[in-house]
């Protein structure tokens, strides 16, 4: 009787052996899967969070856009000119976006990304809208206007760039205006 019991206790051993191996390569494939699906994931939302810009150019650094517009010359002549309104950009306030294109076509959508330079502060774009400036004479100039707000940071002084992204068939063209905010104390 006693081979029997022993021949039985193997068995049973054997059997949760292979029922414990299952599972464990279930698991497996089920992390395989979802890595699979956030990588997916990362690279379709990429272009969203860091647009591909076929044409950059970048305003003037004596330009102090905390304080008055400013303006970048693309090679073909055409201008951008940022405004933001209040004065000396403050954080975490409404700020007012007023973009000006001179000697250019109208593009598909016009967008201002605002970036830490020396920081990760997150997604920060706002979209504009088309606008009627009665001032507006020159046969090729448009205007854009819209809201934003600066998210809160850790340090005193930050350096931002505003990008203005102007969405076109041939590909997006930007314009990179930089600023510096200072947080208030508390």
């Amino acid at each position: 009787m006693e081979p029997k019991t022993s021949d039985s206790r193997s068995r049973s051993a054997a059997v949760t052996a292979r029922l414990s191996v299952r599972p464990s390569g279930w698991w497996l494939v089920l992390a395989c899967l979802l890595l699979a699906v956030l990588a997916t994931l990362v690279l379709k939302l990429r272009p969203l969070l860091h647009t591909p810009v076929a044409t950059l150019v970048q305003a003037a650094a004596s330009c102090d856009l905390g304080q008055r517009p400013c303006i970048a010359e693309f090679a073909d002549g055409g201008q951008i000119t940022l405004a933001i309104a209040p004065a000396g950009v403050p954080l975490v306030t409404p700020l007012q976006l007023d973009v000006r294109l001179a000697r250019m076509s109208a593009p598909q959508r016009v967008e201002v990304d605002f970036r830490g330079v020396d920081m990760d502060m997150g997604h920060n774009r706002f979209a504009l809208r088309a606008v009627v400036d009665p001032d507006q004479r020159a046969p090729a100039s448009y205007s854009y206007r819209g809201d934003g707000i600066l998210p809160i940071c850790v340090r005193q002084r930050m350096w931002w760039e505003a990008r203005v992204l102007l969405f076109e068939p041939e590909g997006i063209r930007a314009a990179a205006f930089r600023f510096e905010t200072r947080r208030k104390a508390s």
